[in-house]
């Protein structure tokens, strides 16, 4: 637990350092490869109110994440690609191919996901200014992914075929999910939602337990793993993949 305090801790660093600090943010805007550097913001709000970011970007996908988080965060996929060869492994050991076959899917869905060190905050000037404390303090360096407003909803997980697909206005994660096959091992009753704005929940699909959960455009809908099919040793896994899904460089 005190590991994980700590761990916390420096990834927040960025934001509750003192004001005075220097901070260098870089700007990266839809279709541009170049970024647009901002130096010496003492302020979330003074980044989201830049004239680079007006008009291009759609604030409830829009991502900031900080350069230390970001070597964390790329260590955790790491480690997890590993742990889901090292998973698949086993399972050819025990004659499994099948789960291992699925297991080796969502493995390279993983090892070629762009994933940032992503600070939860919202970057929506608005909410800045009127919510007491979202305007953080910066200290470090930083990158913003601006994006247009999505027009897909991306699967992942143990489901074929995985990728992206039309966004349709008042859609189930259910419906979304119809067109897909579960591989072996695949959860068959529930699936995970993940926002735009990072949040996310588990929601039920199954035809016994259906409940409308729409999905805004950009989110993520992951397919896990069931329960049942993992070695006891994996059983927090799909946790694992859902948190490196959260933080997903937008398209």
């Amino acid at each position: 637990m005190k590991k994980r305090l700590l761990l916390l801790v420096s990834l927040c660093a960025g934001f509750i350092a003192s004001a005075s600090a220097d901070s260098r943010v870089s700007i990266y805007l839809p279709g541009r490869s170049q970024a647009v550097v901002v130096n010496g913001a003492t302020h979330l709000g003074q980044i989201a109110l830049n004239p680079a970011l007006a008009g291009h970007t759609w604030w409830p996908g829009t991502v900031i994440a900080e350069k230390l988080a970001t070597a964390a965060q790329l260590d955790q996929q790491r480690q997890l690609v590993a742990r889901l060869g090292a998973l698949s492994a086993e399972l050819r050991q025990d004659s499994n191919d099948g789960l291992a076959n699925s297991v080796d899917q969502v493995r390279s869905q993983l090892a070629g996901l762009k994933v940032t060190g992503r600070q939860f905050v919202s970057m929506d000037p608005d909410f800045i200014r009127l919510e007491d404390g979202a305007d953080r303090k910066l200290s470090g360096d930083y990158t913003v992914y601006a994006l247009a407003r999505p027009t897909s909803v991306h699967v992942f997980g143990a489901v074929t075929p995985a990728g992206s697909q039309p966004y349709q206005v008042g859609s189930d994660v259910s419906d979304y999910l119809d067109s897909h096959d579960r591989l072996s091992g695949a959860e068959k009753s529930y699936a995970w939602l993940i926002q735009p704005d990072g949040k996310y929940r588990q929601v039920p699909v199954a035809y016994w337990n259906r409940r409308h959960n729409e999905a805004a455009p950009g989110s993520i809908i992951f397919v896990g793993f069931s329960s049942w099919s993992l070695p006891s040793a994996y059983q927090g896994l799909n946790e694992q993949i859902v948190s490196l899904l959260t933080h997903r460089i937008p398209d």
